[in-house]
């Protein structure tokens, strides 16, 4: 904005006559706005290998999205992933799920004491590297084991359904093709300077996007992307996104890290873990 003010500054100048030093400058403003393209191409082509070299962090994610049978639903999850040991303990809400429940369960007699839908629309649970996955038996929904050791088939809501914190460096790696993205300010998240850049990306564009690229922009969005995707990102001076926001049509995400190389919670002793009754 401020180079653009600058050039129509000089184009003014230039009018009244003063040509020769007119023409300097309007080169100069020229060369910075350039500059300032080549600056924001190289940080949002350093997205996907920044996302990949991150191995501790939490990322907070705030979902709204349209579904045929429930309507707009709203989604907040929380991922913890630490790398010593390798685990991740993925916090979710599901305002819709836990009123589902507890209707269901409330017919059928089987609804525990104290119980509300809000605690049964929270879903926790720990993947650690090469173990089933770990739910949190919060409700004693399972027996007397605070934790149970399952896998997806038998949980309400798979994380990875919602969204697989693998695919981050595709989804990252994704923006380096934003259609007219321009820096908009800068802001600071979790105490950590941020240049905020906005873009687009038109449905050409995304059929343009490799298979896995394409797919992780999908799965975001709950597993299509409605007219073109609106972006919003907040990039450190290292050119990695601290936070980002996405929109289409119908559905609007918004995803921001925190605690960079600080994550870690507790794994649940053996004694804490039962199985997963029949």
């Amino acid at each position: 904005m401020i180079a653009a003010g600058s050039l129509s500054l000089v184009l003014a100048l230039t009018a009244c006559g003063n040509d020769a030093a007119d023409e300097t400058a309007v080169d100069a403003v020229e060369e910075e706005q350039e500059e300032q393209k080549g600056g924001l191409s190289e940080l949002l082509s350093s997205l996907g290998d920044n996302t990949q070299e991150v191995t501790n962090y939490t990322l907070t994610m705030d979902m709204s999205m349209p579904d045929e049978d429930l309507g707009d639903i709203e989604i907040s999850m929380v991922s913890e992933v630490m790398d010593d040991p390798a685990a991740v303990q993925s916090t979710m809400n599901m305002p819709f799920l836990g009123e589902m429940m507890f209707d269901l369960m409330s017919l059928g007699g089987e609804l525990p004491a104290d119980v509300t839908a809000e605690d049964l629309g929270t879903i926790v649970v720990i993947v650690e590297e090469g173990q089933d996955p770990l739910m949190a038996n919060q409700n004693g929904l399972y027996g007397d084991t605070a934790w149970i050791r399952t896998d997806a088939s038998n949980m309400d809501q798979n994380p990875d359904e919602v969204f697989d914190v693998e695919s981050l460096p595709e989804l990252a790696g994704a923006l380096a093709e934003l259609d007219q993205a321009e820096e908009t300010g800068n802001e600071t998240i979790d105490g950590v300077e941020t240049t905020v850049v906005a873009g687009s990306m038109t449905g050409e564009e995304l059929g343009e996007l490799d298979t896995a690229q394409a797919a992780a922009l999908k799965e975001l969005m709950g597993g299509s992307i409605a007219g073109s995707l609106d972006v919003t990102l907040w990039i450190d001076a290292d050119g990695f996104p601290m936070r980002m926001e996405f929109s289409d049509d119908e559905a609007d995400v918004a995803m921001e890290f925190s605690a960079l190389g600080s994550t870690s919670f507790e794994v649940p002793a053996e004694e804490e873990i039962g199985a997963m009754q029949p």
